[in-house]
């Protein structure tokens, strides 16, 4: 796509934040509720808009408003998205009005939590399919490493990973260092000018801590 970066941090501002005093540019009514630096937001974007190919199946995991769904796909040619969301966030409320303009097939909507058998059961018919996905719900370290096995099950390999809050929540930092030790997985960018974006790409090396691996991991944890 041929689009600047301050292009793209123009329609930051414009979508509207969650919260002006916090993330420093306007709320707007109506609009993406986004709960995102300005400047960091539109670096990664512009990263993912003209380095990156497009995506043909993405799983959001953790949408709060949608805003950051639709704003990412304004940008990034994604054909078809799973959203899994335990819709307990204040501005989940928005989702329903944001999702009917996010330009992608919105295949499946999974609003429960994504540590429960019902969400690893939903997303299995779709194991091996999925070469993108942003993860932005639990926060807690075990939680996000729930997240990240999941999504490794149901993803295929080469698959891009985002990850938001990397280097502002202390338990996403303790993740972001481990997978940057980690076979599995390859940093491709980091944005870290306030709340940390990061890029990685899944080489599915070791894979999912499935069966026996699962058990093993489970009485080390």
């Amino acid at each position: 796509m041929d689009i600047s970066r301050d292009q793209i941090k123009e329609a930051v501002i414009a979508a509207g934040s969650d919260n002006e005093e916090f993330f420093h540019f306007p709320v707007v009514e109506d609009g993406l509720y986004l709960q995102q630096d300005p400047d960091e937001y539109s670096d990664f974007v512009h990263f993912m808009a003209t380095k990156l190919p497009p995506s043909k199946f993405a799983l959001d995991i953790g949408v709060a408003s949608g805003g950051q769904t639709k704003f990412l796909r304004d940008y990034y040619d994604i054909e078809k998205t799973v959203v899994l969301d335990i819709g307990q966030h204040p501005n989940f409320k928005h989702w329903d009005r944001i999702k009917k303009s996010v330009n992608t097939n919105i295949v499946l909507e999974l609003i429960m939590d994504s540590h429960s058998k019902e969400a690893r059961k939903a997303l299995l018919p779709y194991q091996g399919q999925f070469d993108f996905t942003f993860i932005d719900g639990d926060h807690s370290y075990k939680g996000l490493k729930q997240d990240i096995e999941l999504a490794k099950e149901v993803v295929k390999k080469g698959c891009i990973f985002v990850f938001h809050d990397t280097g502002a929540v202390p338990d996403c930092v303790k993740v972001f260092n481990e997978l940057q030790k980690d076979p599995d997985f390859e940093m491709l960018a980091n944005f870290d000018t306030r709340f940390g974006i990061s890029v990685f790409r899944y080489l599915a090396v070791n894979g999912p801590k499935t069966g026996m691996r699962k058990k093993i991991s489970k009485l080390f944890s």
